[in-house]
């Protein structure tokens, strides 16, 4: 009887103690999971290929003619804020393990606006009238981008980039007989520099980039619209100067 009081205190005990340690076992898995480096050997490869989509804040830095200044007709001439976006490919070649060079060629589409405030007038009436020119451009981009990274901290890294993007017009609204307006330039150059994050994940590289990019050529052209459209007095250079969000996938 004694004996048999005994074998069942043990087996009770045993099935305390397993109860008890059922959470910390639940709590240890949960912490090795989320301390689990994902894509370990990721970054020890030289070359990396993806895709990237983007958005845009883009407006034009204007410089205003003589004939602004001397012509009363024109009360401002503002350039506006638009939106745009952007899609392409990415190249990544390693050259350190904080080092690499980021090639992305790239298709954006871009809303140029001008706002002009002139005087009008009607009969004896003198009034402000508001002419909004819009030019829908679309350019084959290269961004060539140096990237400088932090040390990988378990699942990300942060990292600042930097370098340049030439462009070609392949495509845009020109004027027309009716309604001239003004026209891009056929190229253009900027500068571009910015910051972002790598995130690991278990199959793929994820990078949010915030990135600053500055026009360095004038990007208006003056050889085909109308000179007697006196919007296009106004303006004698124009340089681009754009904010973009960029969500690359490697």
């Amino acid at each position: 009887m004694i004996f048999c009081l005994f074998i069942a205190y043990i087996h009770s005990n045993a099935q305390n103690s397993n109860s008890a340690k059922d959470p910390m076992q639940e709590t240890y898995k949960r912490n090795k999971k989320k301390f689990e480096v994902n894509l370990p050997n990721y970054d020890e490869k030289k070359l990396h290929y993806g895709f990237f989509l983007g958005i845009n804040l883009n407006r034009l830095n204007l410089k205003l003619s003589e004939t602004y200044v001397n012509d009363s007709v024109f009360r401002s001439v503002t350039p506006t804020l638009s939106y745009g976006f952007a899609l392409g490919f990415l190249v990544n070649y390693k050259l350190a393990d904080q080092l690499s060079l980021k090639l992305v060629p790239s298709v954006g589409f871009y809303d140029r606006v001008v706002t002009y405030n002139v005087l009008a007038q009607k009969d004896t009436t003198f009034f402000t009238r508001e002419n909004v020119q819009t030019v829908e451009t679309t350019f084959i981009e290269l961004q060539m981008l140096a990237k400088y990274r932090s040390l990988r901290r378990k699942n990300h890294r942060m990292y600042i980039i930097g370098g340049v993007k030439p462009a070609v017009r392949a495509g845009g609204k020109g004027p027309d007989s009716g309604d001239p307006k003004l026209v891009m330039n056929r190229f253009d150059f900027s500068v571009e520099y910015g910051v972002g994050f790598d995130f690991y994940f278990p199959y793929f590289k994820f990078s949010p980039e915030l990135r600053f990019s500055h026009g360095l050529i004038n990007t208006i052209s003056d050889l085909n619209y109308d000179k007697t459209f006196i919007y296009n007095n106004a303006i004698t250079n124009g340089t681009t100067h754009t904010v973009s969000i960029y969500f690359f996938f490697e």
